[in-house]
């Protein structure tokens, strides 16, 4: 219910916001596993994956994050332009100048994503630490 309202919020038609109220609570799985197939279950939660329409609703979902992440104004900037938090559908990439406002922009997603009801994915989280400077082993003879 938490994506209808923020539909709504985001002036979407009614009809449209019916639709997909309508749609979304049609939504059943199968598995299948080898020659067996599972019982039919209803998803009452989550977005459609694979759906030509979930990176448009999951970024609408979640705008509130990167509202706020951009409002804190930390992460990085390109002639103006907040770029600290870029998303593609349910993918996100923080970027900052330092570690420890990083670790401040994490933060803040995690004390959000609480709110919006989902969870990082630790085993696809990585950091990638890029600098023009290093230490120097100095070599003694």
């Amino acid at each position: 219910m938490k994506l209808f309202n923020k539909v709504i919020y985001r002036g979407l038609h009614g009809n449209i916001v019916k639709f997909l109220i309508d749609w979304y609570g049609k939504v059943s799985n199968i598995v299948k596993w080898n020659d067996c197939f599972s019982r039919c279950v209803i998803v009452k939660s989550g977005i459609r994956q694979g759906g030509i329409l979930s990176p448009l609703l999951f970024n609408i979902y979640t705008d509130s994050l990167i509202l706020g992440l951009k409002s804190s104004d930390l992460g990085c900037h390109m002639r103006g332009l907040y770029v600290g938090c870029i998303a593609y559908a349910d993918d996100l990439l923080l970027l900052s100048g330092s570690v420890v406002l990083l670790q401040k922009m994490l933060n803040m997603c995690s004390d959000h994503t609480e709110q919006l009801d989902i969870q990082f994915n630790t085993k696809k989280s990585c950091l990638l630490h890029n600098s023009n400077s290093f230490n120097k082993k100095k070599i003694y003879s």
